[in-house]
This record gives C-alpha cells, sequence and structure tokens, in this order.
C-alpha cells in the first residue's frame, strides 16, 4: 500500500489496545449509541462501577466484587464448579483499576473511551500451579459481564472462558 506524503507511520507504543479491547471499546459506543445515552465521561454523569456487584457463572456458581470510590476493584468472591471440583475464593486487599490505559492517537479520547470501564484480574503465575483470571467489562443499566478461567488446578483440570453476568446492588 503506497505511503501518503507527510504521514509518519505510527510508533508501536501508540498501538497499544488489543483487538479484543477495541472490539469492546465499540460495543460500548454501540450500546451508548443505540440507547440515546450519554457519552461524556462517568465523572460527569455518575460513576458507572462503584458500589457492590453480585451475579452468576455458567457453572452456577456465585461472583461477587467491590468497587471503592475510586473506581478500582477491591475484592473479587469466585465460585467454581469444574472436573469434579467445586468451591470458592476470595481475593481481597485489591487494587486494580476499572479505567484501561488508553491512549487516543491523535488524542484526545472520545467521550465514548473515555467512559469505557472495565479490570482485569490474574493470580497465580502460568506454568506454575493453579491460576485464576477474572476479566469484566461495565456495562449500561448497572451491569457488568465479563470471563473467568481456572487452570491447572491440582486434581480438577482447568475450566477457560467461563462467562459470568453481575448486577449493581
Amino acid at each position: 500500500m503506497p505511503r501518503e506524503e507527510g504521514i509518519a507511520p505510527r510508533p508501536a507504543a501508540a498501538c497499544r489496545l488489543t483487538r479484543a479491547v477495541w472490539w469492546l471499546v465499540i460495543l460500548v459506543s454501540a450500546l451508548a449509541s443505540a440507547c440515546n445515552g450519554p457519552t461524556t465521561p462517568s465523572s460527569a454523569r455518575g460513576s458507572s462501577t462503584i458500589g457492590e456487584w453480585s451475579g452468576i457463572t455458567s457453572q452456577g456458581m456465585g461472583i461477587a466484587f467491590t468497587v471503592s470510590p475510586d473506581e478500582t476493584v477491591t475484592t473479587i468472591t469466585l465460585g467454581y464448579r469444574f472436573g469434579g471440583c467445586s468451591g470458592s475464593q476470595t481475593f481481597s486487599n485489591l487494587n486494580i483499576p476499572t479505567a484501561p490505559n488508553v491512549i487516543c492517537v491523535p488524542g484526545p479520547c472520545s467521550g465514548a473511551v473515555a467512559a469505557y470501564r472495565a479490570f482485569n484480574y490474574s493470580d497465580g503465575r502460568s506454568g506454575n500451579g493453579p491460576r485464576t483470571t477474572v476479566n469484566g467489562l461495565f456495562l449500561p443499566g448497572d451491569r457488568a459481564e465479563g470471563q473467568a478461567s481456572f487452570v491447572d488446578y491440582p486434581g480438577c483440570g482447568t475450566a477457560t472462558g467461563v462467562t459470568w453476568t453481575v448486577t449493581r446492588r
């Protein structure tokens, strides 16, 4: 493809969003537009994340988490049932931001991108014992959804792509 004169290639650092995050941003933008919702940052219209959240996973187990006034996830409780095992894990004293590290080129970011909220948590190390990951996306209407994975649980195996849906209490 020919390069246009006077336009420099984008540096690799400017392309920090993964394809999945871009799809999530597009989904949030589409939902906001479809509902004629505001596209101003959450601080201008009230937080879309702060509070207590609870719901159920696709395994029929509970999930709950807390988002503090500074919009960070501070605790996650997650139930699991797979490979003949079941139980619940609580991760506390967390400080997981709900605002992704988004760089808009050229900036500044649009209101829809600035209002976008999601989180990602991982406990354990890949290839070295059990590992749990939880990813979530906050949606309009006091809802959030995401996925969890349980990898290399002794005697149980692995369960990936466990979906979940929660509502704010």
